[in-house]
């Protein structure tokens, strides 16, 4: 006969998080964190792509639309689409590392839900409604080995 798991409850933010053992709360929190961050800065990074992006047509095509100081807007563009392609890099090597990052933290994760990382003797199924929770609440899946 099995056990009745009572997974401890982290409180964070106001929110009752069931986590198998202590010492994996502390591994979910690293890993939620730094998937918060990864996933901000690919928002950046989507926004300062669209800003390069703009910044190449309009130095294409103010020559065309301004024919008398076109050339002179065209290149102060080009100037600043130099400037923004630098930063435009630092952040992607930025998002790069995150996701490297998170990668490892999640099939750390996985690792231990897969041994049943918990503080039972008995069989039991927290890892299986800490997986469901996680994916219900964060949208993050703990199922499959990619991260999307």
């Amino acid at each position: 006969m099995g056990i009745i798991c009572q997974p401890i409850l982290k409180t964070i933010e106001n929110q009752d998080i069931p986590v198998p053992s202590e010492r994996m709360g502390h591994l979910f929190y690293e890993f939620l964190g730094r998937y918060n961050e990864w996933k901000a800065a690919k928002v950046q990074e989507m926004i300062w792509m669209f800003i390069l992006l703009f910044l190449g047509m309009c130095i294409i095509l103010l020559p065309w639309f301004l024919l008398g100081r076109g050339l002179v807007m065209s290149s102060v563009m080009l100037v600043i689409f130099y400037f923004a392609s630098r930063h435009y890099l630092v952040l992607n090597e930025q998002v790069s590392h995150l996701f490297v990052n998170v990668h490892i933290l999640h099939h750390h994760l996985m690792g231990k839900l897969e041994v049943g990382f918990c503080e039972h003797l008995e069989p039991c199924q927290c890892a299986e409604n800490f997986r469901r929770y996680v994916i219900m609440n964060y949208n993050i899946s703990f199922y499959n080995p990619s991260l999307r």
